[in-house]
């Protein structure tokens, strides 16, 4: 009998080149974004291996492909209604929709809920997908097995995921600037009330401010709570109801939700804010990257 070859894939493709399977189909496909040199590599490669483009199924995928999904990390956090109205102002023109897919809505992240969100991503053919957290390497290489791009918004991409694009702030150069602020006000006995460490910023936010806190002869101490409201309530009032602990002169929260549990844990204590305690919010609403009461 003869020998059966196997019939080449974009994948393939892909793994030739280097390239994403995302920039392989839209350079086969004669589509912006794609550099000439990476064109002309992909065309390359395409011709080499022998691959031809089932332009049937690509056409099926654009008609039925309507919707980008916004993966996010509970909605309590006004930051992804702006987000959301940003990418739906820049999907206005085109014959994509934005749809908001919770992977916290419950208030806690579990990673059978992202698996769970992904796997439904794909059934739904969603156009691609934007995240505000770091998912799993898992989620991402089954994204990029069915050719659903994936670009993080204020996170990073998984460690050993470096071509999967991000676009971030400078958390380190806010935190800094926070640390400046508060030690030119006198204030040198910082909390920093964190979400945890899958959102990558959290990492950079730390960083900047241990620096800051070292420039300026300041004590740092961080409390690591779930990232909503009721957690920063709860990890906050157990923190100051350990004997002998006393109150920081500054509470720096990692976001609003996390600020407006703090604020009811001082207030239900009868602290004075600013006069007592200073609070301190790494805010992601338009405007500055954070904000004070002191």
């Amino acid at each position: 009998m003869p020998e059966v070859t196997k019939k080449p894939t974009l994948r393939d493709v892909s793994r030739a080149t280097g390239l994403s399977v995302y920039t392989v189909s839209r350079a086969l496909s004669n589509r912006d974004g794609v550099s000439t040199a990476s064109r002309e590599r992909v065309l390359k490669a395409a011709r080499d291996l022998g691959y031809v483009p089932n332009r049937a199924a690509q056409e099926l995928r654009r008609n039925t492909r309507s919707s980008v999904a916004v993966i996010t990390a509970s909605t309590s956090n006004y930051y992804y209604l702006d987000l959301m109205t940003g990418i739906q102002r820049t999907l206005r023109h085109s014959d994509r929709a934005a749809i908001v897919a919770d992977v916290a809505a419950e208030g806690v992240y579990t990673r059978a809920v992202e698996d769970s969100l992904v796997h439904d991503l794909i059934q739904s053919r969603t156009a691609g997908v934007i995240a505000t957290l770091t998912l799993s390497r898992r989620s991402i290489q089954l994204l990029e097995k069915w050719d659903i791009p994936v670009v993080f918004v204020d996170s990073a991409p998984p460690e050993g995921a470096d071509r999967v694009p991000s676009i971030t702030t400078d958390n380190i150069g806010a935190s800094m600037k926070v640390g400046a602020h508060l030690a030119g006000h006198g204030y040198t006995d910082w909390l920093f009330l964190a979400y945890p460490a899958r959102w990558s910023t959290r990492a950079q936010c730390e960083r900047g401010l241990c620096e800051a806190a070292s420039a300026y002869g300041a004590t740092l101490e961080v409390l690591e709570s779930e990232n909503d409201t009721a957690s920063a309530y709860g990890t906050l009032s157990r923190y100051l109801d350990t004997p002998g602990r006393a109150l920081p002169r500054v509470i720096i929260a990692g976001n609003n939700p996390m600020v407006h549990g703090a604020l009811r844990v001082l207030q239900d204590r009868a602290v004075k804010v600013p006069d007592e305690v200073a609070i301190v919010a790494f805010d992601d609403s338009p405007g500055p990257r954070c904000w004070t009461l002191h």
